[in-house]
Parts: C-alpha cells; structure tokens; sequence
C-alpha cells in the first residue's frame, strides 16, 4: 500500500511540472515573437488628454529587437533633406527635433491582459535626457503587428510626459 501512495504522489508531481510548462513556453513564444525587426506604422502621444502626432502623421522608422536588446529609429517623414552634408545650426535644430533614437538591454515580466511587460534601460540615445532611463512598455501582438504602450514616457520632441503608443508591422 506504501509504494502505491509513493507511486501516486510521483505522478501527481509530474503531472504537476506538465501542468505549469504552458504557462512559460506561452511567454517564451511571445518574447521569440517580438525578437525580429519591425517597421514604425504609427506614433501618438497623449499627455493631459490631448493626443499628437510627435513625429508627424506618417512617422518612418524601425524597432529591431533580439534577445536581450532593442534600438529603435523613428524620425518625421516630411522633414526636409537638409541643402548639404554639413547641416547649417537651423538645419541640426530641425534634425534633432523630428527625430528620437535610443537602444538598450531589456527584460520582460509575466504576460498581463495588457500585454507583456518590457522595460529597458537605455544606454545610449539621440538625447542625453534619455539615457540612463528605463522606457517602459506593454506590447501585443495582433498578426504581423506589433503594438507598444508605455503608461508614461517623456517624449524628447517635447519634454512631457506622455502615454505613448506605437504600431508596428513586422519589416520584411
């Protein structure tokens, strides 16, 4: 009677460990779905209920993410090409004010109904007020688009605080 209490209480362990691998291969699938390249459809932001376009209506860019590093590039479409490669002080104003660059390692945290939690903490960016910051993130996956929410960022084309929203469409 001994060895089939034994015998029972060994599967119910193993049948445990079965039970809970769904769980972390579900969040190991999303974070390899995110890892890849992946092209900027949209940017808004929203700060004291009002939303805008920082980078204009039809931001360019990319967000390329792998295991353990994400750099994004977005930067304002319509900007105008500057005369010659040496950029005039109005032309490098311009340039920095239609554009956001940053790259850093990340982690993630447990799927949420939100989405999963990125948080990465940059390293390196356009502007010094990024770096050494942690950046924030809630990103779902619907298809081949990939969607970012961060609760609150500043946003270095203004200098608020915003609640800001990026789609994305995997790059080919």
């Amino acid at each position: 009677m001994k060895l089939v209490h034994m015998v029972i209480a060994g599967m119910a362990v193993v049948l445990a460990c079965v039970a809970s691998a769904p769980s972390r291969a579900q969040q190991s699938t999303f974070k390899d779905q995110i890892v890849g390249t992946w092209k900027v459809v949209q940017l808004k932001a929203t700060s004291g209920g009002k939303v805008s376009n920082p980078l204009g209506e039809q931001p360019a860019g990319y967000v390329s993410i792998t295991p353990t590093r994400i750099w994004l590039l977005f930067v304002d479409s319509t900007r105008e090409a500057p005369a010659a490669a040496a950029l005039t002080d109005a032309e490098a104003i311009s340039a920095m004010k239609t554009h956001v660059a940053w790259t850093g390692k990340y982690a993630t945290t447990d799927q949420t109904r939100d989405g999963l939690k990125l948080t990465a903490h940059v390293d390196a960016a356009s502007s010094q007020a990024l770096t050494g910051t942690d950046r924030v993130y809630l990103m779902r996956i619907d298809g081949n688009r990939l969607m970012m929410k961060s609760p609150g960022v500043i946003v270095p084309m203004t200098g608020a605080t915003s609640v800001v929203e990026i789609e994305l469409v995997k790059a080919e």
